[in-house]
């Protein structure tokens, strides 16, 4: 759990997405369960930056630029975190959801979804 209430409000939508993305794309709801994947990552992330820095970004520019500047000021585990922003807006939002590419490209990146939210409650854990 994390300290700051409205961080932990996020990522326990960032939870709740997931779920629901796992459910759609079991179902063969591709676009939708893409879209929520989407959507958990992207609170998973925004919330990670909220409880370490104090600071609710809430665009994706700005969640993207919090996330780079956790790994410039910070490094070691969190200077991988703008590279995965990259790969999975790109897969999870854009390739899937507005370009239509669905099956063989997201059942792997779901997982990358579940890690991620793993790793930003590790990681905001460790920074509360």
């Amino acid at each position: 759990m994390l300290d700051n209430p409205g961080a932990e409000a996020l990522m326990q939508d960032a939870r709740d997405a997931y779920a629901k993305a796992e459910a759609l794309m079991a179902a063969g709801d591709w676009r939708d369960g893409a879209e929520k994947g989407w959507l958990a990552f992207r609170n998973a992330a925004a919330a990670l930056v909220w409880e370490v820095t104090g600071v609710h970004n809430r665009t994706n520019r700005n969640i993207r630029i919090g996330l780079r500047k956790l790994a410039q000021d910070r490094g070691g585990q969190y200077a991988e975190l703008p590279k995965l922003w990259g790969h999975l807006i790109h897969h999870r939002h854009s390739r899937a959801f507005y370009d239509g590419v669905y099956e063989y490209e997201l059942p792997g990146i779901i997982g990358e979804v579940a890690d991620f939210i793993r790793r930003a409650e590790q990681l905001a854990g460790n920074d509360a």
